[in-house]
């Protein structure tokens, strides 16, 4: 059964007494058959402008709608083979959930990050990061180029080394920018975050560096 909540307002980011706030909300679905099991937290932004955050918030749920579609699919799939194998079981229910965080909300830019985790009956399931960073005030969504100069990107690699955390010494991979698989912004970090297998072997999990935006500032194209 399929279950739609709305959670109150999360946090309201005030960013002058002549700008906008922007509003955001945490909009909870559960959908749970017998053969899936899929849990959604997705942010839900406003503001006094209806249409001000409707971009943002139509390719959230542009992009959940067309994750769930295709794990839907590859679940009906994974059932309809185990039909044709004499007492097989196959594992039920299979799962997504995606989670989000919210970096910032203002009447400059929103910046999010939705992670999806998605098993499909394997030993481990597959966890994906995906980063929407939202230019309100010139109605644009923003690249990795377009928020760092990666003409810079030995400087911006350098300084990713540099705050890299690997104390077990599990990541075999130094950090860069091209393989960053999300990048989201505060008022005053960077926050890169690197999906499992990227800088190291599965065991060593996600990695997540958060830099001081003063330590790129040359390398900044956002203000």
């Amino acid at each position: 059964m399929k279950f739609l909540i709305l959670i109150g307002i999360v946090f309201s980011v005030l960013t002058g007494c002549q700008t906008e706030n922007i509003n955001v909300q945490k909009e909870q679905e559960n959908d749970n058959t017998e053969i899936w099991e899929i849990q959604i937290s997705k942010p839900v932004f406003s503001s006094t402008d209806p249409q001000k955050c409707k971009v943002v918030n139509d390719r959230v749920a542009a992009l959940i709608d067309s994750l769930k579609n295709d794990f839907k699919v590859q679940v009906k799939a994974y059932n309809q083979a185990f039909d044709t194998i004499p007492d097989a079981e196959p594992m039920r229910p299979l799962e997504m959930f995606v989670e989000d965080s919210v970096f910032m909300a203002n009447s400059n830019y929103i910046s999010l990050r939705l992670k999806v985790y998605i098993s499909l009956g394997g030993a481990n399931g597959e966890t994906k990061y995906y980063a929407l960073n939202y230019d309100l005030k010139n109605g644009k969504f923003l690249s990795k180029g377009d928020i760092l100069d990666l003409k810079q990107a030995n400087e911006i690699n350098r300084v990713l080394k540099q705050e890299f955390k690997n104390p077990d010494e599990c990541f075999s991979e130094q950090p860069t920018v091209n393989t960053c698989s999300a990048l989201n912004f505060t008022g005053k970090k960077l926050c890169f975050t690197y999906g499992k297998y990227v800088l190291g072997a599965g065991a060593c999990g996600d990695a997540i560096i958060n830099v001081d935006c003063s330590k790129l500032n040359n390398c900044l194209l956002i203000k």
